[in-house]
């Protein structure tokens, strides 16, 4: 086995012992795309506590290296130059590529709504447009969800596109009653927000998850990219405070949205 764990952030977090049996193992790692905890256990033609002692070596060695370079980094440039140490080069960083995940369904349409949030709200808009049209009205699309982006697009032509949102401008989204249902509500500036629903086959839990995580990484990305605070500066308290304003807004947005998703549990199977 390779493990590489060189290039990823996060490296896994290991047991102590193996399984209850001699050849079972397993470790715990954060997915590099979905930044999501996944457990990964393996049977062993060789007793697994070899594998688990070789795993935690390596991760003991990663770590030791990147405290070192920590402390490195931290070091004033005269006592780099004093102790005859090369400045490392710093290479371009190379464009990451946006995870894009791609799901075949039918658009049932957008409709305006009075609210951001709210169940009831995203099932009237489900029920007052499933009500309106049938089914061979509803347009074959291809709604791909990439981390911050959700675009809908022509089904045969997808360089047509026919809506695009930001998820940062996202505000709530669930499965209806239907578990074919799949709705969600953007924000659409000047106090308007607009409710896009799906019928997804054989159910609407793939897209959910989909854009659940979307949702979750464009918000460990604001977090990451939040400045540390500062004291107020007084030559410049009316910027300081739109920037308050504009970060509590965010939260109370990101909030809101992530206690939605714990309530409302994914859809695994297509009832009988």
């Amino acid at each position: 086995m390779d493990f590489s764990f060189s290039s990823t952030n996060h490296l896994p977090f290991l047991p102590r012992f193996p399984g209850h049996r001699e050849r079972d193992f397993a470790y715990v790692a954060r997915d590099k795309n979905t930044r999501i905890l996944k457990c990964h256990v393996f049977r062993c033609d060789t007793p697994a506590k070899a594998i688990a002692t070789s795993l935690h070596e390596i991760c003991s060695r990663i770590m030791t290296e990147r405290k070192n370079a920590k402390a490195m980094a931290g070091g004033s440039l005269q006592e780099r130059m004093h102790a005859g140490l090369e400045l490392p080069l710093q290479e371009f960083p190379t464009p990451k590529t946006e995870l894009v995940q791609n799901f075949q369904v039918l658009y049932l349409g957008m409709m305006p709504v009075a609210r951001p949030i709210g169940m009831d709200i995203l099932n009237g808009a489900i029920d007052s447009l499933i009500g309106s049209s049938n089914k061979e009205d509803w347009t074959p699309v291809a709604l791909n969800v990439a981390d911050a982006t959700v675009t809908i697009s022509k089904d045969k032509d997808e360089g047509e596109v026919l809506v695009e949102c930001r998820v940062r401008f996202l505000s709530f989204m669930g499965v209806g009653h239907d578990v074919h249902t799949f709705a969600f509500i953007m924000d659409a500036g000047g106090h308007r927000f607009d409710c896009h629903v799906f019928w997804c086959e054989p159910n609407a839990g793939c897209v959910s998850e989909a854009v659940q995580a979307a949702c979750m990484l464009r918000y460990q990305k604001c977090l990451v990219a939040r400045p540390p605070s500062q004291k107020a500066c007084g030559s410049s308290p009316s910027s300081d405070s739109v920037s308050r304003r504009v970060s509590t807004s965010v939260k109370r947005g990101v909030l809101s949205l992530i206690d939605t998703l714990k309530q409302k549990r994914p859809v695994t199977e297509l009832p009988q």
